[in-house]
């Protein structure tokens, strides 16, 4: 699995990341080409249809719908894990914009 290296900041809102309407962590920073997610469990492996359940309304939706390819995931010492994915969708560009603005 690839992963890189690049400073990102932290996204400053909460938001949720599902599968089949259940919670499989959060998102941890965003850009354009990607997203990084922390959780609990197993990371997913495989490409995901994630939900990304948002705080405040953007363009009217509470929720956004990405399809994402997992590049990397590395284990912590407290149980929890973080993973890089590629990212395929345009709205999350938008999530991306509003949330460094707050």
């Amino acid at each position: 699995m690839e992963r890189r290296r690049f400073s990102r900041p932290r996204l400053r809102v909460n938001v949720q990341a599902c599968t089949d309407q259940r919670p499989i962590g959060h998102i941890l920073n965003i850009t354009d080409q990607g997203v990084c997610l922390v959780g609990k469990g197993m990371p997913p492996k495989t490409l995901q249809s994630l939900v990304l359940k948002l705080p405040f309304k953007l363009s009217g939706l509470l929720e956004l719908h990405v399809e994402a390819e997992p590049l990397w995931h590395r284990y912590l010492d407290n149980g929890h894990w973080r993973s890089g994915f590629r990212r395929s969708e345009e709205h999350t560009s938008e999530l991306q914009s509003q949330s460094e603005s707050r």
